[in-house]
């Protein structure tokens, strides 16, 4: 009885809320074959990631985007693309620094949210190139998927066990999908 009383108990505890999701995302046509993916991010950190932070890691975000025909089995996306930032924390001027993944746009921030909101404002623009011409006139049939991920390959090992086992984090992210039309 003992055992089943704890196996209730685990099963009624909710789970922990996805630190990175995607919102809401949109699209506009920049001209005929590029498309701006438009995303609201919500960035919130865990504490076991903020606590490393502070303590001098760098946290890296990756969006991913793709166009592809909107098919029950996944094929060659038409197009893709990347937004890549970094995050980090300086104790003695207490400020948070946002670098773009070719380390060019640098931007420093007061606190951590905003640094966050810079963060997703870069990540959820996102230019995707070379689609085919004709998709503009007929976009039924196609879509756009997104993911935001933590790059969680490049924090230390002994953080990638702790937030592991407290499952704030994880490895695989979903894609969230909208159609073209």
């Amino acid at each position: 009885m003992r055992r089943m009383a704890w196996l209730l108990a685990l099963w009624l505890v909710p789970g922990v809320a996805p630190a990175l999701e995607i919102r809401d995302a949109g699209h506009l046509w920049m001209d005929d074959t590029t498309l701006l993916a438009r995303l609201d991010l919500d960035m919130a950190l865990p504490e076991v990631l903020v606590d490393a932070l502070e303590n001098g890691v760098t946290l890296g975000f990756r969006l991913e985007a793709q166009a592809e025909p909107d098919r029950w089995l996944p094929g060659r996306p038409l197009a893709r693309a990347e937004q890549r930032v970094q995050l980090s924390y300086f104790p003695l001027n207490r400020h948070y620094l946002v670098t773009s993944r070719d380390g060019e746009r640098r931007e420093l921030r007061p606190t951590l949210g905003d640094a966050l909101e810079q963060s997703a404002r870069r990540l959820g623009r996102v230019h995707l190139e070379g689609l085919p011409e004709e998709l503009r006139e007929a976009p039924e049939g196609f879509r756009l998927n997104a993911r935001l991920s933590l790059d969680y390959t490049a924090l230390p090992l002994p953080l990638q066990l702790d937030a592991g086992l407290r499952g704030e984090l994880t490895a695989r992210q979903e894609w969230y999908g909208w159609s073209l039309d």
